[in-house]
């Protein structure tokens, strides 16, 4: 069977090449013993259609349409995507199916790269299906992102579809909100496992998989606003949220040699599509305000120097630049995207 190490010496030869494994032959495939022998016989020589490994094939091509067997179709939707400043690369999304991980899922999609929306909800991910059926450059993949081996497997399934991974934005993430006095240990237990032994496997898995391809990389980690300065009544999250920020200095630090990149966003109240901000939890900090939940939205709004809703869109905006050549020098920081809130030094 074809491993990580064919596909990352792949990358190795021909780089930013997409790679499919495929159940059947590719017409023109070169057969190679193993896929160290890539290196040694056709590095700087020109990419053939595929190669056959370890009794597999892989089709080899230059774009995510390119390994596609419906080419007229396909074509359509690539070009209604336009080029965008993310073409060429492929993308993993944790907690894609719903809220703001959907956004910045969607948003690196509508610049140009192939993605993974990856997610536990299975029903979210089916929208989604549904919401991009037939384009070469989406995926879905159930994933449970406190399970190493689950989180390997997401991150397998990805390379064999698409050959690699270039950025990785970790968003699947939960907020329990309670007094500390009747904070539940369980509910504490579950958002660390979540929000930050989550954010720890992608990591691993992504600092794997970038530094065998040898070309880099991009990180982004979906903080808060809330991990730069707490907000009362919200201990794990405050503390998980501030951990993600830590984290991603300390991994810029020790990938940078390797080009991979970490940053981190940390969003104000961004209300729409959101599942933190459900009904019980608009409840809860209606009563903490001292105010009506239909209240609570326009109170947050209020708080800010722009006095402007915070949208999906920002959040991806702000994804997509992290993860862009434009970003190219920026690593270890934080890009605080709340309308004005919090002031970070």
């Amino acid at each position: 069977m074809i491993t990580r190490t064919d596909f990352a010496a792949i990358q190795r030869a021909w780089p930013k090449a997409f790679a499919r494994a495929e159940t059947g032959p590719v017409t023109g495939e070169v057969t190679l013993a193993a896929g160290a022998d890539i290196a040694a016989a056709w590095t700087g020589k020109p990419r053939p259609p595929g190669l056959r490994l370890a009794g597999e094939s892989i089709r080899l091509a230059d774009s995510a349409e390119g390994l596609s067997h419906l080419q007229t179709s396909h074509q359509q939707v690539s070009q209604a995507s336009g080029p965008g400043q993310l073409r060429g690369q492929v993308a993993i999304v944790s907690g894609g199916a719903s809220g703001l991980g959907l956004g910045v899922a969607l948003g690196l999609h509508a610049a140009g790269a192939a993605v993974a929306f990856t997610d536990i909800d299975a029903q979210g991910l089916a929208a989604v299906d549904s919401r991009l059926a037939g384009d070469p450059r989406a995926m879905t993949v159930a994933v449970d992102v406190t399970r190493e081996d689950s989180v390997a497997a997401t991150f397998d399934a990805v390379i064999r579809r698409f050959g690699r991974v270039d950025c990785v934005a970790c968003c699947a993430g939960i907020a329990p909100a309670f007094e500390l006095d009747e904070f539940p240990l369980e509910k504490w237990r579950l958002a660390l496992e979540v929000n930050l032994t989550g954010y720890f496997l992608f990591g691993r898995e992504a600092a794997r998989v970038m530094r065998a391809q040898g070309h880099g990389g991009s990180m982004v980690l979906l903080s808060s606003k809330s991990g730069l300065e707490p907000s009362k009544a919200n201990t794990a999250y405050n503390a998980t949220k501030a951990g993600e920020i830590h984290m991603a200095r300390g991994w810029a630090l020790e990938l940078g040699g390797d080009g991979i990149r970490v940053n981190c966003i940390a969003p104000g109240n961004v209300f729409e599509g959101s599942k933190i901000w459900n009904t019980e939890y608009i409840a809860k900090i209606a009563k903490k305000r001292g105010i009506q939940p239909d209240q609570v939205i326009s109170h947050y709004v209020g708080m800010t120097a722009l006095n402007r809703d915070i949208k999906p869109d920002d959040i991806a905006n702000a994804a997509v630049f992290l993860a862009s050549d434009a970003a190219r020098c920026v690593t270890g920081q934080v890009l605080v995207v709340d309308s004005g809130q919090v002031f970070s030094r």
